[in-house]
């Protein structure tokens, strides 16, 4: 009897531990039911959002968090595979990647031009701003996309080249020491 009885007390301290845990953090008042979920720390806030007319429909007040899709904002996954129409109507390629700077704006539509399949394919980078996105009637779906660039002129645009972190164990070239390039140099960490 005293084995069963120091069981169930073991067992009942076990399962209170987290219980106990959350209702002795520090708390300036108690709960209420009409608090639906708790504050967000100040340090770990969403920035405020500096051009007020900018702001989407659906942004809560609450640290910047969004709540619905506006009508004019697109899905990344709605985007990407896309084909990009010219002036002429025509066909110029398809939409590969979205760059997005660190303040979290989309800033160009990486679209691959010409080549079959992938092979023989060129990455542009058109600013985002230059894609004309027309939804379907009634849906969420993308109708087209179209640019005033012909397929000639992103053909002979300069080719976009990602980012990529050059390693600091290889070296190259006339081994002179001392003279390092902005390629050599290691990346600053970017958030």
């Amino acid at each position: 009897m005293m084995k069963r009885t120091m069981t169930l007390a073991a067992l009942a301290t076990v399962l209170a531990i987290p219980a106990y845990a959350q209702s002795t953090a520090p708390s300036a008042q108690p709960p209420t039911t009409a608090q639906s979920a708790p504050a967000a720390p100040a340090e770990k806030t969403a920035p405020a959002m500096t051009d007020k007319s900018a702001a989407p429909t659906g942004a809560s007040k609450q640290a910047g968090f969004m709540q619905q899709q506006d009508p004019s904002q697109w899905r990344s996954s709605k985007l990407v595979g896309t084909s990009v129409y010219g002036p002429d109507d025509k066909s110029i390629g398809s939409i590969d990647d979205l760059i997005v700077d660190k303040q979290g704006a989309i800033k160009a539509a990486v679209i691959g031009v010409g080549g079959f399949l992938g092979v023989g394919q060129k990455d542009v980078a058109v600013p985002f701003e230059a894609l004309n996105i027309q939804r379907k009637a009634n849906s969420s779906s993308i109708d087209k996309i179209t640019v005033n660039y012909t397929k000639d002129q992103l053909s002979g645009a300069p080719k976009f080249a990602y980012y990529q972190v050059q390693s600091s164990g290889t070296t190259t070239g006339s081994g002179a020491g001392g003279a390092t390039s902005p390629m050599s140099r290691p990346a600053s960490p970017s958030k």
